[in-house]
């Protein structure tokens, strides 16, 4: 990737981060071909992502379709039943692979799995704590945002290729894409968590988001399927409409990666922001990639 500076992006973003009082770590901005940096404080070369790691999981998930050794609408009860150490409900055992990308298990919001912050719960065995919860409503139906999903899905990659989500994308995505160093914090038995806690490089980060404005096409090189990019955007599997015309993922404190196929551009977003007020993002996505 070929970093061009460009000083208006810079002076906007510096005024917009100031204006709204966002803790930004550094943006980047993908414009019909031409990519554009602004580090607005020094921070480590790798970030948390946060909930952004989830459309790198429904990444995995998107070449196992393409690849044919996955089915979205295969129960994910199915591929991982040797691997849960308890009873679980028969309304589990409808639970498809698609529910789960899109949120729509069948949990409650007041259920734990919706809290989703797993070293609060007194147990090493992620898998059996969230299979455990209680599927109140009928899957498909009902959104609730769940990590707990994300790790499910971690899990079916794993079992299905023989390797841990991160190894895999390492092989399939990170690697042909020249990634930095990205890392990938896991569960006591080192599955990565799916859906938190992936680091990486912020021009790193947004190649994905490139990959889906561009239809499953990275510099020449198809990653995905066109069905695939439709599937995912159209059916808000591991992503969501942002704002007006854009399409994306945001994390937790800030993390944003959002394109917009209308205007051909992209942004990714690193930052930190601890008094919960997001309005950079949102700001960022209309003035730079669907103006």
């Amino acid at each position: 990737m070929n970093i061009i500076l460009n000083g208006d992006f810079e002076a906007k973003c510096s005024a917009l981060a100031e204006e709204l009082n966002y803790n930004l770590y550094d943006a980047v901005l993908y414009d019909n071909g031409k990519v554009y940096r602004y580090e607005h404080q020094r921070a480590n070369p790798c970030n948390n992502s946060y909930s952004v790691s989830k459309m790198f999981t429904m990444a995995a998930i998107g070449f196992l379709v393409d690849d044919g050794k996955l089915s979205l609408d295969e129960t994910v009860y199915g591929y991982l039943a040797d691997e849960i150490r308890a009873e679980v409900s028969e309304e589990w055992r409808t639970v498809t692979v698609r529910h789960a990308l899109a949120h729509k298990m069948g949990i409650d919001r007041s259920a734990p799995a919706a809290e989703e912050v797993f070293m609060q719960y007194d147990c090493n065995d992620f898998l059996t704590r969230v299979f455990s919860d209680r599927i109140v409503h009928t899957p498909g139906e009902y959104y609730c945002y769940s990590d707990g999903a994300y790790y499910i899905l971690s899990r079916i990659v794993t079992k299905v290729t023989g390797k841990k989500l991160d190894d895999f994308l390492t092989d399939r995505l990170f690697t042909p894409l020249g990634f930095s160093e990205p890392a990938w914090g896991k569960c006591p038995f080192g599955y990565p968590l799916g859906g938190d806690s992936l680091y990486c490089r912020t021009e790193d980060m947004i190649k994905l988001g490139i990959i889906f404005l561009n239809g499953g096409v990275y510099e020449g090189k198809r990653y995905f399927s066109e069905n695939w990019v439709k599937t995912a955007v159209g059916e808000n599997l591991g992503m969501l409409p942002c704002e007006k015309r854009s399409h994306g993922k945001t994390g937790a404190h800030g993390q944003l990666v959002a394109f917009c196929p209308e205007t051909g551009k992209a942004i990714a977003l690193h930052a930190y922001q601890y008094n919960g007020n997001y309005d950079f993002r949102g700001a960022a996505i209309r003035e730079f990639i669907e103006k």
